[in-house]
């Protein structure tokens, strides 16, 4: 194999930073392109799923009377309630991200609690409309 000498001035600098360089994310490649399309970015599947999990944890154990799930229960109640807008995966954070204010998500949720077993049977929280690409 052959090197070429005659390659033009600065060519070696670029490649090697193309090579070396950081890798650049841009708000075109994290964000969709057209707000409120159905496809999620993997980021964005990645934070939905932590969202509806936490939802579907609280829902699943905030009437139970195992140690385990009262465990998780508290565990749940203190992400469901905290403010921390520093944690990309806090309630408030996730919930700013796709839209929804957390207040009253989380006065539903707290309502649904003190309703206690007479609501009838859980059902799943995942709407139709989300699904990660």
């Amino acid at each position: 194999m052959t090197m070429h000498r005659h390659s033009e001035p600065g060519q070696m600098e670029t490649l090697l930073q193309d090579v070396f360089g950081p890798d650049l994310v841009l708000p075109e490649q994290f964000f969709p392109e057209h707000p409120g399309a159905s496809s999620l970015s993997g980021e964005r599947a990645l934070m939905w799923a932590v969202l509806v999990d936490g939802v579907e944890s609280f829902r699943r154990t905030a009437h139970s009377r195992l140690l385990r799930d009262r465990e998780e229960y508290v565990e749940t109640m203190e992400w469901l309630c905290a403010t921390d807008w520093e944690s990309v995966f806090s309630f408030v954070n996730l919930c700013e991200t796709f839209g929804f204010d957390p207040q009253p998500l989380r006065r539903a949720l707290l309502a649904w609690e003190a309703a206690g077993a007479a609501v009838g049977p859980k059902q799943r929280f995942r709407p139709v409309a989300l699904r990660a690409a």
